[in-house]
């Protein structure tokens, strides 16, 4: 049974029992016009009552009904009682807005008149049983005294029990705390009064008895008012002291909106029942409950769309204007927004106030109510109060968060900038941006896409996505204009979507993709490509994140644009450096084997194919014949070389050259495909793609230079091209002028060989071999004419100590041959050492070396070296390769031969080359062994080379002898396998052994 069942049991029970009482006692016939005016005298006193928290009402009504028992008898005054009870009651209720309850319209009233009723019955009671009189004949003075203590007693006792069912233990406590001085001072301290208005009533006349009423109603309405003024006063001093606290506490909050929230909840309980409650802030179309509490539970956080059907909320936010609905079943027609909640238990009364801040409706608070009537306007002005001033500490904890927000953005945007803006390799750049906005800023995945300006296709570069899908992104084939990515290329404006399952231009993939923000890369009014971040949340991006992102796009757009800038000046200046090496070296070529042996070997340097060949013209045959390769096989080599092409490719692409004036450039791709183009080559090289590059001599053909690429489709850039075009036109002039001059110049390269050979050998290599406690160090070098372009020395470091414990050495192979790159060796050696001898780490020395290299030579050659420096103390071995062979180390502890691979060009082909360094130890037992082409180019008269397959054979045959003796085997190995051929290149080898 709840408590409001209970009260109205209470009130029934109460009223019922006074009233079966009153039908048991007889009355006594009075004057109607007593009556009369006691009835109206209780019922304008009652009307007068005045209420005291937390909700009991007093009145003056107890001394008319006791004067009303002394002057009429307790049975006629119980009558009067029980009657005027039960309709003040209810009028008191029809005159009031209050709940219209079970207990409300009928147990209070009846308990009102019950109470009163027993109270003058119960009274008067003792008096009669002592006197052995009926109650209608008592004597006055006892009568009175019996009264003045007993009708009190039965009406605050009956009250207190109504107290304990309704509130309990602590309900009464809370009631008699605050009630008692009421009761004492407006309902017991009058009593005495009693009997001088029934001295007056029995003594004088009934003008007398109507003046003393009129007075008892006119101090009856002077307290009333008197305790109204004094209720005002008081709730006006709480008001203003909350209203104080809550500004203080705002004050000393700190400025975090959560925290504001979750004040201004606590403060709002102060004033109101806040069992149902909820204080939202707006963002954008969406609103956030950030405390949302319902029947005291409290709720999580909440997000709404109000872009349609906003409801109160959105009639409050355009407005601004606050609105209190007492009871939402009488009031919902005359609502200016109906409420959008939908509930089996809607709230039947509420209080709905906007947080203000300047102009602006940053949120709203909201109390509501189960029962109509739970709140007034004083409710609402207190709630507004607090709203205002915590709507101005939200705006400032808002503008806070978002500067530091802002501040830390631009912080991080500032710190990747500098990253990336340090990086000029536009490979290297675009995956280290994409992996550093997702570490900074936590978006994934990340797309970087970039335009082409000769077609409309939209190409991947890099993406924080992997496994399938990034594989699935690389393999999307995307046009300016194609989807959200293809959208913001073409509008050149960001694109911001909030759920790509509803839009029609997004293309959907296995990503579960639900926001993605496509901005795109500009410099100036050029789309340069689109940065594409994405999410599998719906409405995941904001305006934040637009601003971040688009900051990011215009920095990665000027990274990108400065990296190709970079990229295109270093292209340019390395093709004018390619073509004048190109030049230099062909045209110092004076046979017709070096230059073909030189030719085959540069593009392979300069543009990156693994494969090259020069075939010339044979008159006698009527076709081409393969003079010169390099990447070949040794079986295609066999197959190959000195034999006619027979190849559709070639004839083709002679016959176009003759006719035209210009030289163009004829490419195969898919070669696999098409391999009835050059049946001999294609399928035995495993050709991906043929470039043809004719070496046209005014109006003949004698040749052509073929380069040969892994990739089916590749497709050479306008640099490349123009170094193409041009190497043909150089390689073209060179071989007409070797022609022409081939027996002269045969004559005058022999002379001059033989005249600066001896000077060269005397300065070349170390006259002695370093000696090392712990180490076996050889060396050898055979040239393939009487001088070489090969070359190695070695030189002690100091550590620092002035001790030498470490050793550099070198072994390197200048790119021509004979009297040129020997004198080239002899610079080059000289420069190697003086930068390596300060005790630079190998990589930094040789760039050094490699800047004097380009500087101080005007001959176009470039040398490929390997320098380390060994600890001989430790075996530490740190070192760089620049464009050479690979140095062989067999590990002694597990029988392997390791190859020491560093990234690196040759040097002397660019000004400012990057070279990689590593480093490993040689454990006791390992062989270093250090070699120059010409060891494994060694060929036999089927012309199959020595290769490296032949060099690990001996290194794992010898590796137990001394290093003397393992490079006495590498010599005896190449020689018995050449059968007497003489050697087609330089021969130099270093071994290093640790005992």
């Amino acid at each position: 049974m709840s408590r409001e069942q209970m009260l109205t049991w209470y009130g029934l029970v109460v009223g019922v029992v006074a009233w079966m009482w009153l039908f048991t006692l007889p009355a006594t016939p009075v004057a109607p016009i007593l009556v009369i005016l006691f009835a109206a005298m209780a019922f304008a006193v009652d009307l007068l009552a005045f209420r005291t928290p937390p909700a009991d009402v007093h009145s003056l009504a107890p001394l008319v009904l006791i004067t009303a028992s002394l002057t009429l008898g307790p049975v006629n005054a119980a009558w009067l009682a029980a009657i005027e009870g039960v309709v003040s009651g209810v009028v008191i209720l029809l005159l009031t807005n209050r709940p219209r309850t079970s207990f409300s319209l009928f147990g209070r009233p009846l308990l009102r008149s019950g109470l009163r009723t027993l109270g003058i019955l119960a009274s008067a009671w003792p008096v009669g049983a002592l006197s052995n009189q009926p109650l209608t004949d008592q004597n006055l003075t006892p009568l009175f005294l019996s009264t003045l203590f007993g009708f009190p007693l039965v009406t605050q006792t009956g009250r207190m029990l109504r107290e304990l069912l309704q509130g309990g233990r602590s309900g009464l406590a809370t009631w008699w705390r605050s009630a008692w001085p009421a009761i004492l001072g407006a309902e017991i301290a009058p009593l005495p009064l009693a009997w001088l208005g029934a001295a007056i009533a029995r003594q004088l006349e009934l003008i007398h008895l109507t003046l003393a009423g009129l007075a008892l109603v006119a101090s009856a309405a002077i307290l009333r008012r008197s305790s109204l003024n004094l209720q005002r006063q008081r709730r006006s001093v709480r008001e203003l002291a909350r209203l104080n606290e809550v500004s203080r506490a705002i004050i000393r909050s700190e400025l975090d909106v959560e925290a504001l929230c979750e004040l201004i909840y606590r403060e709002a309980s102060r004033i109101v029942d806040t069992s149902s409650f909820h204080l939202g802030l707006f963002h954008g179309n969406h609103y956030t409950l950030m405390v949302r509490i319902q029947d005291r539970v409290r709720l999580p956080r909440l997000t709404v769309d109000l872009s349609e059907n906003s409801g109160l909320i959105g009639w409050i936010r355009e407005t601004g204007r606050a609105i209190l609905v007492e009871d939402f079943v009488r009031e919902m027609d005359r609502l200016p927004a109906r409420p959008r909640y939908q509930s089996e238990r809607p709230p039947r009364s509420g209080i709905y106030v906007p947080l203000i801040a300047g102009e602006t409706v940053i949120g709203s608070i909201s109390v509501q109510s189960y029962e109509p009537g739970a709140f007034d306007a004083n409710d609402l002005r207190l709630i507004s109060l607090i709203a205002d001033q915590a709507a101005v500490a939200i705006a400032r904890a808002r503008a806070f968060h978002e500067a530091r927000q802002r501040a830390n953005q631009l912080q991080a945007i500032r710190e990747v900038s500098q990253q990336i803006t340090a990086i000029l390799n536009l490979d290297q750049l675009l995956p280290s941006v994409v992996r550093l906005i997702r570490e900074r800023f936590g978006y994934h995945p990340v797309h970087i896409f970039t335009l082409s300006p000769d077609d409309e296709r939209i190409y991947f570069r890099a993406s924080t996505a992997d496994g399938a899908d990034l594989e699935r992104i690389r393999a999307l084939s995307l046009r300016i204009g194609q989807g959200l990515v293809g959208e913001a290329a073409q509008r050149g404006e960001p694109v911001l979507v909030s759920d790509v399952i509803n839009d029609r231009r997004a293309i959907r993939d296995t990503w579960q993709t639900r926001s993605e923000l496509a901005v795109p890369l500009r410099v100036g009014s050029t789309v340069i490509g689109v940065l594409d971040v994405q999410s599998d949340e719906p409405d995941d991006f904001d305006e934040d994140d637009l601003f971040v992102i688009r900051t990011l796009a215009d920095q990665i757009a000027i990274a990108i644009e400065s990296a190709n800038a970079y990229t295109a000046q270093q292209e340019e200046a390395w093709t004018l450096n390619a073509l004048l090496q190109i030049a230099e070296n062909v045209g110092r070529a004076t046979t017709l084997p070096d230059l073909l042996a030189t030719v085959v070997r540069l593009p392979p340097l300069l543009l990156g194919c693994p494969r090259c060949y020069i075939a010339l013209w044979d008159r006698e045959r009527n076709d081409f014949v393969l003079r010169a390769a390099y990447g070949l096989s040794r079986q295609a080599r066999a197959t190959l070389i000195d034999e006619p092409a027979r190849s559709p490719f070639l004839l083709r692409l002679r016959e176009r050259t003759i006719e035209s004036e210009q030289i163009n450039i004829e490419t195969l791709w898919q070669a696999q495909d098409n391999a009835d183009q050059w049946p001999a080559l294609i399928p035995a090289a495993h050709s991906g793609a043929l470039i043809g590059l004719p070496i046209k001599v005014r109006t003949t053909l004698p040749g052509v230079l073929v380069l040969d690429y892994n990739d089916p489709f590749i497709a050479l850039s306008s640099r490349q091209q123009s170094l193409c075009i041009g190497a043909a036109a150089q390689i073209a002039s060179a071989l007409e002028s070797l022609l022409l001059a081939a027996e002269a110049a045969e004559a005058a390269r022999l002379e001059q060989e033989l005249r600066v050979a001896r000077e060269i050998q005397r300065t070349l290599l170390p006259t002695r071999l370093p000696v090392a406690p712990g180490w076996q160090i050889d060396a050898a070098w055979q040239s393939a004419r009487l001088v070489g372009g090969d070359f190695y020395d070695f030189w002690p470091l100091s550590s620092g100590d002035g001790q030498y414990h470490e050793l550099g050495f070198v072994i390197a192979d200048v790119s021509d041959k004979g009297i040129p790159a020997a004198m080239f060796m002899t610079m080059a050696r000289s420069l190697v050492r003086a930068a390596a001898l300060d005790g630079s780490a190998p990589a930094r020395a040789m760039e050094r070396a490699n800047r004097w290299l380009y500087r101080d030579s005007e001959s176009g050659m470039f040398v490929t070296l390997f320098y380390a420096r060994l600890n001989l103390e430790t075996g530490h071995l740190c070192f760089t390769c620049a464009g050479h062979n690979p140095p062989l180390v067999y590990r002694a502890a597990t029988g392997h031969i390791e190859e020491l691979h560093t990234p690196g060009i040759a040097l002397g082909v660019i000004a400012e080359a990057t070279l990689a360094e590593a480093s490993t130890t040689l454990a006791p037992g390992d062989v270093l062994v250090c070699y120059t082409d010409g060891v494994t180019e060694t060929v036999n008269e089927a012309l199959v080379p020595f290769d490296l397959s032949g060099l690990r054979a001996v290194i794992k045959t010898y590796h137990t002898a001394p290093a003397g003796a393992i490079v006495q085997a590498i010599l005896a190995a190449i020689t018995r396998h050449s059968h007497g051929q003489p050697p087609f290149d330089d021969i130099t080898l270093i071994v290093i052994k640790r005992e």
